[in-house]
């Protein structure tokens, strides 16, 4: 699982009053959340937070809708701020995959969603920032779940408008790659979609059939970008 939105404006985007969001929890039966002034709330990993502060906020926004899908929705969010990888939040069913190809796209498709073909040893690169569309995280989260709630709870067409509302306002290259991902999941050529393949964090090669990608999201090096690093000793040597 790839983790791209970043933690803390999820927290300030999902935020809601304690008492508003334990009702959410104990009317629902929500088992393993909490609510911001519960006493063991701050000891709790941020996907708990998150997960707990998102099925209240997907609850309130769209009560006619199934508890299944208000907690695969908060579910997503909080696997983005999973330190074991976020695996672990999510169910194993075409809607999930599908909203994981959305992300993946808009953010422009740095690295396939759920493979990579050789693994890069942690390095010194792990902290650096991915590249993202407009070069905002925050701008580029709030649009996000903006996008996700819109796919998950009203439909493609309007999670498409949202999407290209932020990329075209956004002239980078990365922003017009996301924009034709986009495009292209939308009209159902995933052709397309594959045939953009991967591409260097580095050099900005294209269409790599080998790729080298590091612990955190995005970090896709080519072969000669990863070698480069290695003898920078910016990275460890790959053991096959």
């Amino acid at each position: 699982m790839f983790q791209i939105l970043e933690t803390a404006a999820l927290l300030r985007l999902l935020d809601a009053a304690s008492e508003a969001v334990r009702h959410t929890i104990e009317t629902g039966e929500w088992s393993g959340c909490l609510w911001p002034d519960h006493p063991e709330w701050e000891a709790h990993e941020a996907c708990i937070q998150i997960r707990s502060l998102a099925l209240h906020y997907f609850t309130v926004r769209h009560p006619a809708a199934d508890a299944h899908r208000h907690d695969l929705a908060a579910q997503l969010l909080a696997s983005q701020a999973c330190p074991q990888g976020g695996d672990m939040h999510l169910e194993v069913e075409p809607l999930v995959h599908k909203a994981i190809l959305w992300v993946w796209a808009f953010a422009g498709g740095l690295a396939f969603p759920d493979a990579s073909r050789s693994a890069l040893p942690p390095s010194s690169h792990a902290a650096d920032p991915v590249p993202l569309p407009g070069g905002d995280p925050v701008a580029f989260t709030a649009t996000a779940l903006t996008m996700l709630e819109a796919l998950l709870f009203t439909g493609d067409e309007a999670a498409q408008q949202i999407a290209e509302t932020f990329l075209r306002t956004h002239p980078d290259a990365l922003a017009r790659r996301a924009l034709t991902l986009v495009n292209s999941i939308t009209q159902q050529e995933m052709a397309r979609v594959i045939e953009a393949g991967v591409i260097c964090v580095d050099c900005r090669a294209e269409g790599l059939e080998l790729w080298y990608t590091g612990q955190t999201w995005g970090e896709t090096l080519c072969e000669a970008c990863y070698e480069a690093r290695v003898a920078h000793r910016q990275a460890h040597p790959h053991n096959p």
